[in-house]
């Protein structure tokens, strides 16, 4: 069963799917997939096997950040899952519950451009699509917050009233 967890990175939010499939896991971080092994070291050191590549890292953890030293880089995640999990609890939700918004095409249409990528933080107002419909640029705004979960179009691509555009959970 797969489970999808999203971290920040600096600015950005990503979404991380993990699947375990017998002695590994299957990794997918955006459009990239990676088959990880993990062997826990001491004092926080873990040997992870990428593809069948070792690579040595250290992680310690502090709240909802997670500290990662890799290539003599160190990197500094924060865990969004419990920002989403308290945001839908201040709109209503329970947990468990699904939010989630799926936006939709008004009319038929052209679509001029897409602004976000699955993974992206949105903010209620923002413009995720633009269409072309008789003669007029529609902008297709977030009608919550959350993460895009998924992009059903693709800049240049016709589109029928009703047709699913993005979604946000």
């Amino acid at each position: 069963m797969s489970r999808v967890v999203y971290f920040k990175i600096g600015d950005q939010v990503r979404s991380i799917q993990v699947t375990p499939a017998g002695d590994h896991f299957d990794v997918q971080v955006g459009e990239r997939k990676f088959a990880i092994a993990a062997r826990q070291g001491e004092l926080g050191r873990l040997d992870l096997y990428v593809d069948g590549r070792r690579r040595r890292v250290y992680v310690a953890r502090q709240g909802d950040r997670v500290y990662v030293w890799l290539d003599g880089e160190t990197y500094t995640l924060f865990k969004t899952d419990t920002l989403f999990q308290a945001d839908r609890r201040r709109r209503g939700a329970r947990p468990g519950d699904d939010v989630r918004s799926s936006l939709e095409a008004a009319m038929p249409g052209k679509v001029l451009d897409v602004l976000v990528a699955e993974g992206d933080v949105v903010q209620r107002g923002d413009v995720l699509v633009l269409l072309e419909a008789m003669k007029m640029e529609l902008r297709i705004q977030a009608s919550q917050e959350g993460v895009v979960s998924k992009v059903w179009v693709r800049p240049g691509e016709v589109v029928e009233r009703g047709q699913r555009l993005v979604e946000i959970t």
